[in-house]
Order: C-alpha cells, then structure tokens, then sequence
C-alpha cells in the first residue's frame, strides 16, 4: 500500500493498492481469525468482524439510503460497524445484501484505517457520505456494489467493494467451485469460464457461498475475464 499526500483531495492524502493486494490482505485477514472455510462454503462474515476488529457490531437504523457505515477512533482503528436493519425485511436477498455490506465496511477497516488518524477536513465529495462529528463513513445504496463511473470520484468506496470479493469469495475456494464449468486453453494450459457457462457459474457461486447473482457475476468477471479476449 501507497499512502500519498493529495492536497484538496477527499482525506487531504490518497491510498494506493497493488494488483492482487487488496486480495492478499482479505485472505489474510480470514486465514488470521480462523474465518476461511476449509471447503467451498459460506464465510461467516459476521464472525469474522468479530473477530478481527475490537469493534461494535450492530444492527441498526440509518438513514434513508444508506446500508451500511463504519466508524473510526483517533488512532484510525475501527470502533464500530452498522448494518442497516432494513435489510432484513427483504428475505433471502436482503440477508445477501446484509452480507456484502458487512464485508464492504470490513474493507474500510482492514484498508483505511490511516485516513483516519487525522483529523478529516470538510470536502464536497465527502459531504454526503460522512459524518464528520462521528467520523464515520456512510455507505449509500449506489456505493456497494458500485462499477465503472458509478464511484463518482470515491475511491475509497471501490477499494471496499474488492474486499467484498476478497472476504466471501476466496479466489481458490470460488475457483475449486467452478471447476466443471471452466476449460483449459492455450499454450499455457489457462482456465477460461466460457461465456455460455458465466450464468450457470454465477447460480452456482451465489448458492454455495450465500451472495446475491451480481455479486457473484462480478467477482467471476475478475476472477476468469472474458473468454473473447483470447488466450496465449
């Protein structure tokens, strides 16, 4: 991780990850706590921010469009997480939901905690996403899950969104799932997930590790692109 000033920039500095970083942190972080499944199952998200952060989580009301938010101390540690309780009015969907946001405000804890052991300047970017009085980040609807220009310049909420990949989709488990689905082509023997084969994969991945198809989609879209690109 890069940590660089950026003068009248959100958080007055910018933090930059290397390919498969945010990735390694993730997969560390449940290898850690003892939360990585020894086979292709759910992660107990819920038990792992339990586990790895000396932190408040709850359930609770937020306002309106916002599912999710996390807290920080003065030293940038987490102090709590909230999960709207909305969600659970949704069924099996909102639980899916409930899950990626935990995951997405674990991110915030495990990657950006040094954003916070300062104090945070007023910014129009931040304005309507955090609580300066409770330096707290609010995660609205349009942020989790996010893609393309939907971030609108907050790039600290992409880099949450790769740790909901990284926390309950583990890159060997999602792939060792899949398996059957993917074909060796090439030179070099790689595993492609054909395009007629993405949407069978997607089902099967969003049942066997509890998260909604798109969150399954996306994580597959980065896991194997497409097999149109061409393969050495």
């Amino acid at each position: 991780m890069r940590d660089r000033p950026a003068p009248g920039a959100p958080f007055g500095r910018r933090l930059y990850f290397k390919d498969g970083e945010i990735e390694r942190i993730c997969a560390d972080a449940l290898k850690s706590t003892g939360c990585l499944p020894t086979t292709c199952a759910p992660v107990e998200i819920e038990l792992f921010v339990e586990k790895a952060f000396d932190c408040r989580a709850v359930y609770d009301s937020l306002p309106p469009g916002v599912l999710g938010a996390a807290a920080f101390r003065h030293d940038g540690s987490l102090e709590e997480i909230t999960v709207s309780r909305s969600l659970s009015a949704d069924g099996r969907v909102g639980e899916r939901r409930a899950r990626a946001t935990w995951a997405h405000e674990a991110g915030h804890g495990l990657l950006h905690g040094p954003l916070f052991a300062q104090d945070t300047l007023r910014h129009p970017l931040l304005d309507d996403c955090f609580d300066y009085e409770r330096r707290r980040i609010l995660c609205r609807d349009g942020d989790i899950g996010a893609t393309g220009a939907g971030y609108h310049g907050k790039w600290w909420e992409w880099q949450a969104n790769q740790a909901i990949g990284g926390l309950l989709l583990p890159r060997e488990l999602v792939e060792t799932s899949v398996e059957s689905l993917t074909e060796e082509r090439g030179l070099l023997g790689t595993r492609v997930l054909p395009s007629s084969h993405r949407e069978p994969a997607a089902r099967l991945v969003a049942e066997v590790f509890d998260v909604n198809p798109a969150v399954a989609r996306i994580r597959l879209s980065a896991l194997f692109p497409s097999d149109d690109q061409g393969t050495l």
